[in-house]
């Protein structure tokens, strides 16, 4: 006696019967050659994006930029009138 799952339309002996998803046909793809230069063109920026990130993971972090210094005489006295005495300048400390 031949298993259950196994169905006999009384022919020459028992044929196996494929799940529905053997059975049904896929449809065909085809690839052209722009799409792969497409998709090559795609990992090549991927690349490039991945290095750029990992130079900026090796180069650190970036000291903070320098502000401007501040005078704080904001009127210049004319050269060899230095009656105030000399020009000071301090850099600024409002971060």
């Amino acid at each position: 006696m031949g298993a259950p799952h196994i169905r006999s339309n009384g022919a020459a002996g028992p044929r196996p019967q494929l799940p529905a998803f053997c059975r049904s046909r896929r449809p065909t793809i085809t690839v052209n050659v722009s799409s792969l230069s497409a998709l090559r063109n795609l990992v090549l920026v991927v690349l490039l994006f991945q290095l750029s990130t990992l130079l900026l993971v090796i180069a650190g972090p970036v000291p903070p930029r320098l502000s401007p210094a501040k005078a704080t005489n904001l009127f210049r006295p004319d050269t060899g009138t230095a009656v105030g005495g000399p020009f000071t300048v301090t850099p600024s400390s409002d971060r």
